[in-house]
């Protein structure tokens, strides 16, 4: 995409923000920006920081060496809990958090609760899961419950792990009942950091009073650029109503296109923005919608770098 013009108002309002969920390249499908072009977009973006969010393989490495050459940024990394790192596996935390790893996603598209969706509707999301399934794997699907709907153990010595090293604990594509489950357990053993992703993505949609909910066990909410498959004027009314303190904004961007059709789960559709611009596009949706700038400062830069503290 042709890079976004920012009024001088968006980039006052972006200086020193994060953008805490971005797929970047190396990955295992075309990205329209690598790790250094994203760290020098960010640089002269003004932006503060960064997450790398990668499906199938971890990111913590990653994020400390681009740390190394870009000392004035925050770069975070950490695991997703799918199939290639075994998994709802506590040694792939533990060692994600001695790599210097902030966030711990569980399943996403891998996950019981959403894989079938994807593959009839974007199966380019998992497209080396099907094509194993084709060669007479069995399928794929991940879920944090046992066969009678309790907690597996390994997700206890996973909540430790992240306890122990004030990681951020992420909901991902997870069910509905999976996400609670896990947050309650959380705020059970003590977890300072749960975030509740997509609360606007199609695959784990929550309505204000879900979200409501989440909020009263300690969580924080996103809302993601790319991936909301509702106008974001509705998803404005909602962060109004629920107030701006609860929620961080990021962009899920990485992709190159964002893919079209009505069961997709993507209202945007088309050329994807670099995840910058994504950024200054979301601003620019809040300032339209009557957000203040001190409100929006709370989302882009102060809830994210309470996450990272």
């Amino acid at each position: 995409m042709d890079d976004h013009v920012m009024s001088d108002h968006v980039r006052k309002l972006l200086q020193g923000a994060y953008d805490l969920h971005i797929h970047s390249a190396p990955d295992v499908r075309p990205r329209s920006v690598n790790d250094f072009e994203l760290a020098e977009r960010f640089t002269k973006a003004g932006l503060k920081g960064f997450a790398i969010k990668a499906h199938y393989a971890p990111t913590s490495d990653r994020a400390f060496l681009l740390g190394l050459k870009y000392p004035h940024l925050k770069v975070a990394g950490g695991v997703v809990l799918n199939s290639t790192v075994g998994g709802v596996n506590p040694i792939a935390v533990e060692t994600a958090a001695r790599l210097g790893g902030k966030f711990v996603w569980f399943p996403t598209v891998d996950a019981k609760h959403d894989i079938d969706r994807l593959k009839n509707n974007v199966p380019i999301m998992v497209d080396m899961e099907l094509k194993l399934e084709k060669m007479g794997m069995k399928p794929f699907g991940i879920t944090i419950f046992d066969d009678d709907g309790k907690l597996i153990p390994e997700v206890h010595f996973i909540i430790d792990i992240i306890n122990e090293y004030n990681l951020i604990m992420v909901t991902a594509h997870l069910s509905h009942e999976e996400a609670f489950a896990l947050v309650r357990e959380g705020k059970k053993r003590g977890v300072k950091k749960m975030l509740v992703a997509h609360v606007d993505w199609k695959g784990t949609f929550y309505t204000v009073e879900e979200q409501r909910e989440f909020i009263k066990l300690g969580a924080i909410l996103e809302h993601a650029y790319a991936t909301t498959f509702v106008p974001h004027e509705e998803l404005c009314v909602q962060m109004k109503e629920l107030g701006p303190e609860h929620f961080i904004i990021s962009t899920d961007l990485g992709m190159v296109t964002l893919p079209a059709g009505k069961n997709t789960g993507f209202y945007t559709q088309g050329q994807a923005p670099y995840p910058d611009e994504g950024m200054a596009l979301y601003v620019e949706i809040l300032l339209k919608n009557g957000f203040s700038d001190q409100e929006i400062r709370k989302m882009i830069v102060e809830n994210p770098e309470i996450l990272l503290s």
